[in-house]
């Protein structure tokens, strides 16, 4: 499936992924830059094949997402790399994404032609809302602590404060939005549905912003979407 690929809002290339390792829910392909990859991320992709240490911090900032034709933004819990040498710059780049969710492979790469993920009234969202939402999920749940005589106590928190999220979609009807979720306790939620409050601060109640989690896409589809779907179009 074709994808479009960006760092933070900016388009960096483009890239059609086929299924590699199915059972790691890996996917890759050849990599065609835009001229704003040589400018703003090239730089950061040799340096960081080219030391011991890779500076970890660095490569995250670049903000790399990926966003199929379909308009799903994938989720992988294994990151992204590159392959771009330096000293051999003719040669053909790669993108290698690792980590994807299972129904992500077969919905997606396994079926033809691809399957839409949304239907009305949830629509996709741009690079931009993606990343807006993101910013703010993280300032309305992230964990705050307090310190008294030098005792650390953490405050009470919210359902998602130990996640890592990504926005996916959302509904025109509600202007909820589902997430992506991950976290490294072993958690079986895979997605959040979350009203955000948009008051660009850590809630004083946990209970906000609202949030629902589902074990699956599929949980989210027959619980939510598809009733949605009903509604609007009754």
């Amino acid at each position: 499936m074709t994808a479009s690929v960006y760092s933070n809002t900016t388009l960096i290339g483009h890239t059609d992924l086929q299924v590699g390792d199915e059972s790691m829910g890996c996917v890759f392909g050849d990599f065609i830059p835009t001229d704003n990859y040589y400018k703003f991320v090239q730089k950061s992709v040799w340096d960081f094949w080219a030391i011991n240490k890779p500076d970890y911090k660095k490569w995250h900032s670049l903000n790399i997402n990926v966003q199929l034709e379909n308009g799903y933004f994938l989720y992988p819990i294994g990151g992204y790399t590159f392959d771009d040498v330096e000293e051999l710059p003719d040669e053909t780049k790669r993108i290698d994404i690792a980590g994807l969710f299972r129904h992500v492979i077969e919905d997606f790469f396994q079926t033809d032609p691809p399957r839409p993920f949304v239907e009305e009234p949830w629509e996709t969202i741009s690079i931009e809302q993606k990343i807006l939402f993101d910013t703010e999920l993280k300032k309305e749940t992230k964990r705050v602590s307090s310190s008294f005589f030098g005792i650390i106590k953490s405050t009470s928190k919210h359902i998602l404060a130990d996640y890592e999220c990504s926005a996916v979609c959302k509904s025109r009807q509600t202007d909820d939005i589902l997430f992506s979720i991950h976290d490294n306790n072993g958690s079986d939620k895979c997605y959040a549905l979350v009203h955000l409050t948009f008051g660009g601060k850590k809630e004083d109640n946990t209970t906000f912003p609202t949030t629902t989690l589902f074990d699956s896409f599929d949980a989210f589809k027959f619980e939510r979407m598809y009733p949605d779907k009903a509604e609007w179009e009754y």
